[in-house]
C-alpha cells in the first residue's frame, strides 16, 4: 500500500503543472510586494467578514471595493492568473484521483 502511495506522489510531483506551480510559488514567496498584497487581501477579507457579521452594510461595501482593487492589482500580474489556473487543473486531477481510489475501494 505504501509503495502505491509513493507512486501516486511521484506521479503528481512529476506533472508539468505541479512543477510549474512550485516554480511560481517560489517566485511568489520571494517577492515582498506580492506577499504584502496577499496579506492585505487576507486582512481585508477578515474585515469584510466582521462587517457582514455585524450587519455593517456601508462598511462592508467599502471593504469590498478595497478588496476588488487589491485583487485586480494582483491579477494584473500575468503569472498569478497562470498560477490560479494551474491550481484548478491540479485540483481537478486530485478530485478525479480521489474518486478513482474510492471506486476501487468499493469494488
Amino acid at each position: 500500500m505504501s509503495n502505491r502511495i509513493d507512486n501516486i506522489k511521484e506521479y503528481f510531483n512529476s506533472l508539468p503543472e505541479v512543477k510549474r506551480i512550485k516554480e511560481l510559488e517560489s517566485y511568489i514567496d520571494s517577492n515582498n510586494e506580492i506577499n504584502d498584497t496577499f496579506n492585505a487581501i487576507k486582512d481585508i477579507q477578515k474585515k469584510m467578514v466582521n462587517a457582514k457579521e455585524f450587519n455593517q452594510i456601508n462598511q462592508y461595501k467599502l471593504y469590498l471595493e478595497e478588496y476588488n482593487l487589491l485583487r485586480d492589482k494582483l491579477m494584473d500580474l500575468p503569472f498569478v492568473e497562470e498560477y490560479l489556473e494551474l491550481l484548478e487543473i491540479v485540483n481537478s486531477k486530485l478530485v478525479f484521483l480521489t474518486q478513482t481510489i474510492e471506486q476501487e475501494m468499493n469494488v
